[in-house]
Order: structure tokens, then C-alpha cells, then sequence
């Protein structure tokens, strides 16, 4: 069976507005993951391609949800969880990776403190 752009659309808004709002092991919602199993299932796949991978996880990033794929499972959170990770300071980055000598595009690494 050949998945097209509106399946991978499908599944992404069913992951990300249904599945992500559904009640199971103990929470209420949030993150997740599915084996390639189930994500086959979901699909109507027989052999799941990292092409059809690379193109739900892009249809999903729209929606705003990011699909990990860890081989034997997908990890699938919330674009706006992963935006509330703390950054490193400018300092402690540069602790460990040396500075580039080109002209500084953005302010993300700027912080107050360790």
C-alpha cells in the first residue's frame, strides 16, 4: 500500500489531537510512545519506510507535535514541552564547545548565570 500525505496528515493529527488527550497508564495526557508495531498498524503498513518516518514526522512538527524514532519505538511529545527545556548560558556552553569566529545571529545561548 502506497501512504500518501493526506494518511501521514491523518495519523499526525489523530497522535497529536486524540491520542496525546487520551487518558491512559496513569496520566491524563501528554507524551508518549508507540512501537513500529503499532505504528505500522496505524498506517496499514506491512513494512514501515524511513521515508514515510522522515514525512509523518514532518506533517507532525506542523501540528505541533515531534515524533522521535528510537528503532523500536517513536517517542512523540509536544513542540511546546520541548521549548520549555532549559538553554545553557553563553558561559557554560562555552565550556565545553569552543566559540565560532562568525557574527552571532540570535540571542539563544544569552542567559543570566549557571
Amino acid at each position: 500500500m502506497q501512504v500518501t500525505d493526506d494518511d501521514v496528515h491523518r495519523l499526525a493529527r489523530i497522535l497529536h489531537g486524540d491520542l496525546y488527550e487520551t487518558s491512559f497508564r496513569g496520566k491524563s495526557r501528554g507524551r508518549f510512545a508507540v512501537t513500529r508495531a503499532q505504528m505500522k498498524q496505524a498506517l496499514g503498513v506491512r513494512k514501515l519506510h524511513i521515508s514515510t518516518v522522515e514525512r509523518l514526522q514532518d506533517h507532525a512538527l506542523a501540528v505541533g507535535l515531534v515524533i522521535v524514532d528510537l528503532d523500536d519505538l517513536f517517542a512523540c511529545v509536544e513542540v511546546d514541552v520541548l521549548r520549555k527545556y532549559r538553554r545553557p548560558p553563553r558561559a557554560v556552553f562555552n565550556r565545553f564547545f569552543a566559540p565560532i569566529d562568525e557574527p552571532r545571529h540570535s540571542a539563544e545561548f544569552d542567559g543570566d548565570g549557571e
